[in-house]
């Protein structure tokens, strides 16, 4: 009887101990994961940086084009559209301010300009967009922006 207890704790100490390496080999691949992960979101998100500022200056230059550079254009921003329904796809999409109001968990001050009609850290324009998971609720970029600093 003593032989068998000694034999079971022995088998329970081994499972136990099992447990804990598998535990800890998933948590390290987890943490892998979602490192690999950010760096693609971040590296999509520079992709989406320079497709805006194409469509900028294609709109800019647009009333000039030929008919192959309007058709060129359009399939520019046919391209962009599908990358940000990719993402939203995901449950990524662009973090936004419908208070125009900057937030420090969604956003980093890039610069700050006076405006006495308006509030401190109102925001006045977007630099770079930020991005957020929604379905998980983490902030994969934030956004750059221009806010208001009175004295």
């Amino acid at each position: 009887m003593k032989a068998e207890k000694a034999f079971l704790r022995e088998k329970l100490v081994e499972f136990q101990v099992r447990i804990a390496e598998l535990t800890h080999a998933l948590r390290e691949q987890e943490h892998a994961f979602e490192s690999k992960e950010k760096t693609l979101y971040l590296g999509l998100f520079e992709v989406l940086d320079t497709f805006e500022t194409l469509d900028e200056n294609l709109s800019a230059k647009e009333e000039k084009f030929d008919k192959t550079s309007h058709t060129l254009a359009k399939n520019v921003r046919s391209i962009h559209r599908k990358l940000v329904r990719l993402l939203k796809s995901s449950g990524v999409v662009p973090i936004e301010f419908p208070d125009k109001k900057a937030h420090i968990d969604y956003c980093k001050i890039a610069d700050t300009k006076l405006a006495e009609d308006m509030e401190n850290e109102t925001i006045l324009s977007v630099v770079k967009k930020g991005y957020i998971n929604k379905e998980q609720g983490i902030v994969l970029r934030k956004a750059e922006v221009v806010t208001v600093l009175n004295p």
